[in-house]
């Protein structure tokens, strides 16, 4: 089973789920959906770089671009922070 990452319409992240295939990662992240997160629009398999950090129990944050907040400079960094405040209240 794989990891897949599961990204929200209001959500400036991924939900993290273990399935076979998209379709269900699809399925269980919807079991997962709280108010507010909008829509699935994309479930992508994760990388072998996300992967390392979910089997360590690490939050893995990916942008639907495929950037990672996590990685990278404090300038972005920092745009990170931004982009999570403005969706904070749905939090």
């Amino acid at each position: 089973m794989a990891w897949y990452l599961v990204f929200w319409r209001n959500r400036s992240t991924a939900t993290v789920v273990p399935a076979a295939s998209a379709s269900q990662a699809r399925f269980r992240a919807q079991r997962k959906q709280k108010k507010g997160y909008g829509a699935i629009v994309a479930a992508r398999r994760a990388n072998s770089e996300d992967s390392r950090l979910i089997r360590r129990g690490v939050w893995v944050r990916r942008r639907r671009d495929g950037s990672s907040p996590q990685f990278g400079s404090s300038r972005s960094k920092a745009r990170a922070r931004r982009q999570r405040s403005a969706y904070r209240h749905w939090l």
